[in-house]
């Protein structure tokens, strides 16, 4: 069977319920740089390695970690373990 890469709009929605799921506060564009860094990774049929991603993920500039007290690792390989469920 023929797996097709996530779009946007699921990009999107998986990282707002991952922190719904995690009782994070939105906050700035977050999940909107999140989504445009893990789209651009994401293959015709499948996201790249983690690792490849994780740096340019470490790189946006936010409060959400520090108004949150959650880790930047925890909550990213949480996130993407979720994305390449959803493309499998």
């Amino acid at each position: 069977m023929e797996t097709t890469c996530i779009s946007r709009t699921d990009i999107l929605q998986s990282t707002l319920f991952h922190i719904q799921v995690k009782q994070c506060q939105y906050i700035d564009n977050f999940p909107e740089a999140v989504a445009t860094i893990i789209e651009s990774a994401a293959g015709k049929r499948k996201l790249k390695d983690y690792e490849i991603v994780k740096r340019k993920l470490y790189r946006i500039r936010t409060n959400f970690f520090k108004i949150n007290e959650i880790k930047k690792k925890d909550f990213f390989e949480g996130l993407y373990e979720r994305l390449q469920n959803k493309t499998r």
